[in-house]
């Protein structure tokens, strides 16, 4: 089995600091967990409580989906209908987007 490779590597500062973003995309060898070969997590941190608000990841049974019942439910998920990394870190950063509007 060959080892991950880095494609995405991202943290982005925001609202002044308030927030943090990673966003963080894997080659891996295709597999059950992984079937397209590609890992991915997004993550959004509120910088003042450590508390994550966002998480974006895939792996099976589920797929791509978002996290966005955190931190009081962990384990919702939402499935998410995309196709590839891209658009799944774009629709990451929509829901970022979102979060930081209802604050």
């Amino acid at each position: 089995m060959s080892p991950a490779r880095i494609l995405v590597h991202q943290e982005l500062i925001l609202d002044n600091g308030k927030f943090k973003a990673h966003i963080k995309v894997f080659e891996v060898p295709k597999s059950a967990k992984f079937p397209d070969g590609y890992k991915v997590s997004c993550s959004l941190v509120d910088c003042e409580t450590g508390v994550l608000r966002v998480l974006l990841d895939n792996h099976q049974p589920y797929g791509y989906h978002l996290h966005t019942k955190l931190p009081e439910n962990k384990n919702f998920r939402v499935s998410v209908n995309v196709v590839n990394h891209p658009e799944a870190i774009k629709l990451f950063l929509t829901e970022v987007k979102r979060v930081l509007n209802e604050k």
